[in-house]
Parts: C-alpha cells; sequence; structure tokens
C-alpha cells in the first residue's frame, strides 16, 4: 500500500504541474527526483540512473527521430508542397462536404501544436455557400483534425508509447487501424448530419491526382520504411529527410537555417524527462508492488487502464502529457510486460480525455476561431468520442 501511496503522490503533483502548463520534460524530471527520494536512493544513484536513461539507445533514437519529424514538416511547409496539396484536395473531392473533412484531416497529416488554427480559415472558406452552424463547423474542424493519432509514426505520443512499451512502433500503430477508422466514420456520420450536398467549382482532372500523388510522397514514405520495413525512426525519417534535401537543391546555408528552425529543445527534454522517469521506476523497484497491489484489490484492470490515462488527459489536454506520466506505471501494472491491447485500450482512453479536454489548445482555438458555443460543442463531441472509445473496449475484449 505504501508503494502506492508514494507512486500515487509523484502521479498527482505530475498531473498537477502539466495542468499549469509547466514543460513536460521538466515535470517528469522533477518527478524522477521525488520519486527517487521517497525511495531514499542516495544522491549518486539517482545520478547513475538518470545518465543511464539519458544516452541509452532507445532514447537517442526518440530524439532523433522526432528531430528529423520537424525538420520534415519544416520542409513540406516551406517547399509549398503542403498547400499544393490542399488545392489538389480541394478540386478532387468537389464536394464541400469532404472538403471540409479532408482539409484539416491534410493539416493533420504533420504533428503541430495548435494545428487547428491552421486548418479553420480553410473549413470556414469550404463551408462559404453551405449552411452549418459555427459549431458544427468547429467540430468537423476539431475532430478531422485528430485522425492521425492512433497510426501515424509522426506523432511523438505513440512513439514515446511504443519506446515506453518497448515493442516495436509498427506493431503499436497497426493495432490502431480500426481506431482511426471508427474516427472517420462516427465523424462522417454524425459531422455531415443534416449538411447537405454542395458542389465545387475547380477542375478535377489527371493533373490534379498527379498533384495529390506527388505532395503526399514524404508523408507516405515516412509511414512504409516504418510501419512496413519496420524500420527504426531515426533511419526513417532521416533518409526522407535528405532525399528531399537533395531533391530541393538545399544549400549548407538552407540547410542550416533549416535546422535551426526546426531543433526543439523542449522536444528534446521531453522525452529525456520521459525515459529518465521509467528508468526511476525500475531503480527504485517500485513497479514489482503494483501487479500484486492491483491482482488483490479485485479491481478490474480495464478500470485503471482507463481511469488513469483518461483523467491524466483530461488534466492535461495533451497526448505526450498522458502518455508520459501513467504509462509507465500501467506497465508496471501489467508486470512489466507489453501487453498491447491493453496498452492500445489505455492510449484510446487517454486520447478521450484529451479531445474532451478544455485545456487542449486544438480545442480552444477552433472554438475561439469559429466564435462557436462552448457547451453546444460538448453536446457534438461527448457522442463520437464516447463511440471511438466503444471501438476501442471491444478491441480490447475481442
Amino acid at each position: 500500500m505504501i508503494d502506492l501511496v508514494k507512486i500515487g503522490s509523484v502521479f498527482l503533483i505530475i498531473v498537477l504541474l502539466l495542468r499549469f502548463r509547466w514543460n513536460l520534460g521538466l515535470v517528469m524530471f522533477i518527478g524522477s527526483i521525488l520519486l527517487g527520494t521517497l525511495y531514499l536512493l542516495d544522491p549518486l544513484r539517482q545520478a547513475t540512473v538518470i545518465l543511464k536513461a539519458s544516452v541509452d539507445l532507445e532514447t537517442l533514437n526518440l530524439i532523433a527521430g522526432l528531430l528529423f519529424i520537424m525538420v520534415l514538416e519544416n520542409i513540406i511547409r516551406k517547399r509549398g508542397v503542403l498547400k499544393r496539396m490542399m488545392e489538389a484536395v480541394v478540386n478532387v473531392a468537389q464536394d464541400r462536404r469532404i472538403a471540409m473533412a479532408v482539409l484539416p484531416a491534410v493539416i493533420g497529416l504533420l504533428p503541430s501544436a495548435g494545428g487547428a488554427v491552421f486548418s479553420a480559415p480553410m473549413v470556414q472558406e469550404a463551408a462559404a455557400t453551405v449552411a452549418v452552424t459555427p459549431e458544427r463547423k468547429a467540430f468537423i474542424n476539431y475532430w478531422f483534425r485528430h485522425i492521425w493519432e492512433y497510426v501515424s509514426p509522426l506523432y511523438p505520443g505513440a512513439i514515446l508509447a511504443a519506446a515506453i512499451m518497448q515493442i516495436s512502433l509498427s506493431q503499436f500503430l497497426l493495432f490502431q487501424v480500426p481506431f482511426s477508422i471508427a474516427v472517420v466514420a462516427v465523424g462522417a456520420l454524425l459531422g455531415f448530419r443534416g449538411i447537405p450536398e454542395s458542389s465545387i467549382e475547380g477542375k478535377r482532372d489527371a493533373q490534379e491526382f498527379k498533384a495529390l500523388a506527388a505532395t503526399m510522397i514524404p508523408i507516405l514514405a515516412s509511414v512504409i520504411l516504418v510501419v512496413v520495413f519496420k524500420i527504426p525512426l531515426a533511419f526513417s525519417m532521416a533518409a526522407v529527410v535528405i532525399a528531399l534535401l537533395f531533391f530541393y537543391r538545399y544549400s549548407f546555408r538552407d540547410m542550416k537555417t533549416t535546422l535551426q528552425e526546426s531543433i526543439s529543445w523542449n522536444m528534446t527534454l521531453m522525452v529525456v524527462g520521459i525515459m529518465i522517469f521509467k528508468g526511476m521506476l525500475d531503480a527504485t523497484g517500485s513497479i514489482e508492488a503494483l501487479p500484486p497491489f492491483f491482482k488483490a484489490s479485485g479491481l478490474p484492470s480495464e478500470v485503471v487502464l482507463f481511469a488513469l490515462p483518461f483523467f491524466a488527459g483530461l488534466l492535461t489536454g495533451h497526448t505526450v502529457g498522458y502518455v508520459g506520466s501513467t504509462f509507465p506505471i500501467l506497465v508496471a501494472m501489467l508486470g512489466g510486460q507489453a501487453d498491447v491491447p491493453s496498452m492500445a485500450f489505455a492510449f484510446a482512453s487517454g486520447f478521450a480525455g484529451v479531445m474532451l479536454s478544455p485545456t487542449h489548445l486544438c480545442f480552444v482555438l477552433t472554438v475561439k476561431y469559429f466564435k462557436a458555443d462552448m457547451a453546444v460543442m460538448y453536446r457534438l463531441l461527448w457522442l463520437p468520442v464516447s463511440l471511438v472509445f466503444l471501438v476501442a473496449l471491444i478491441r480490447l475484449w475481442v
């Protein structure tokens, strides 16, 4: 029981600090030091754990992979690839309803904080001649912006989850494919209800289809290398980025500028902080007490797998926040073994919390842009979020 109190205290402090928008990496580092102190680890032992976790091969692979993802996002955005992709999407779709959904989905291919604010003007334009309430437009923009979190190797939440579980990223992403399919199906079913069909004037020829295919190549290549060929994230992203640098004939000065614009020390600190926390859980031996406790308590594991990530996601409004703060604990609860169905359910539970979180940056920015009523938005959100969660629960049981 004392182990649960110690871990629970650290968890609450972590969630509280994240709620006040402290840097995630710093919060996880503070949580690690606090955990080590509660378990009476001497400073030298704690320093050893910190050093070992910081230079671990898995940590370095994560840092390099995420940094290359940010460079990829910079290149695609600066070279106009994303803009051309969106133009092709609109011309190929020919239906304003489809365009309203696909435009935020295209923006969502690249992980960027508050990315929904970039697609909001596009959704507004696509819905220009359609009778749609501000809340419905806000829902469509917000909902379809987040269909990739479960299955994209470009998103840090899934990347960190697989690393904490110590399984291949491709295995984790493939298991969650039904979740993303559910997001699209539920969004189309409920998001477009009552919205009449409305065509878009624009060319829909072979050139537009070719443009769409060509602009998708960098992202599709990233997915194929990681998911199909199972090449480590860092090497996959490095290959795609280097190919783009040669294709666009970047000078050394351009490369330097791109790196300076892309590299995020906050992202690096985030990865290191989470991996240190995971290492400290191992070093303190606290994880060994969790499985027997939950087994003796008679509490269904599904309840814990839902509650911890859901409330962490609801409070932090950030995927990496609930993954970093709860997944090391949940893996320990399961005996240290990577149970993919259980952890995928936990991931979906946490993301349900994120989608309903009033601190979620995309949610706040979307509501503000469309001048939508927050209460009405929640009425539109609860059913779709619940249905996707139900798919995750069925996936766990099946």
